[in-house]
């Protein structure tokens, strides 16, 4: 073989080693980072469940986006009004809601699922949602106490009979069940955490209104963003 030959094929090896090479660089970039995509301390921030784990959802129709949040939570408590413009963006028939994270032995985050749950069946949720986010994190009120809890109810002009009456519904039994089966189906175990048409779990990696705008390119395409 002529040094010229030599140096064309040489040259011929060279160029498909580096296509297959930013071949296979281009595929895991796809699956770490779109399909799978994982902040800087590697902890996957957009993840879906597979076919046969969805068609078993627990998740109701048309909770189309779910915000898996806590009344200890920080960074809840700091993206309410983004999270209340997300809701407002949502396309027509579609639905976002709240549940909070709840575990069977109510632990942790999960402390407040009880009071989230109770609330939410009298109807006075949303109306004491920023108040029971200061008790817990700014006045360090354990609302998973009963004492503590209904001394608050009691300087929200909350009546603490009814308040207990309806915390023995069949109603919250029922909402405080659901949430713990969302809690343990998906495996959450950060808050906030949404929850996007049943199959996307996304945890936040980027600031509001882009974070908005990731979600509801989720709910629109059922795609991961490139």
């Amino acid at each position: 073989m002529t040094s010229m030959k030599k140096r064309i094929f040489y040259v011929l090896i060279y160029t498909v080693f580096v296509a297959v090479v930013s071949a296979l660089i281009t595929t895991a970039w796809f699956h770490t980072f779109v399909l799978n995509q994982a902040s800087d301390d590697g902890q996957q921030v957009l993840t879906s469940i597979s076919a046969d784990k969805l068609k078993k959802s627990p998740i109701a129709d048309g909770e189309d986006i779910i915000e898996i949040f806590s009344y200890g939570c920080h960074y809840c408590a700091i993206n309410e009004k983004n999270v209340e413009a997300l809701e407002k963006q949502m396309p027509a028939g579609k639905k976002l809601v709240r549940l909070h994270f709840s575990l069977d032995n109510q632990g942790g985050l999960a402390r407040y699922a009880p009071v989230f749950a109770t609330l939410q069946v009298m109807g006075i949720e949303e109306a004491h949602r920023q108040s029971a986010y200061d008790a817990v994190m700014k006045n360090h009120v354990d609302l998973g106490d009963a004492t503590q809890r209904d001394l608050w109810l009691e300087q929200n002009k909350i009546d603490v009979a009814t308040y207990r009456k309806v915390s023995q519904s069949a109603e919250v039994k029922t909402l405080l069940d659901y949430m713990t089966r969302v809690t343990q189906y998906y495996d959450i175990n950060a808050t906030p955490t949404f929850i996007v048409d049943k199959k996307w779990v996304a945890i936040q990696d980027r600031d509001f209104p882009s974070f908005s705008e990731k979600l509801l390119s989720i709910l629109k395409t059922g795609k991961a963003p490139e």
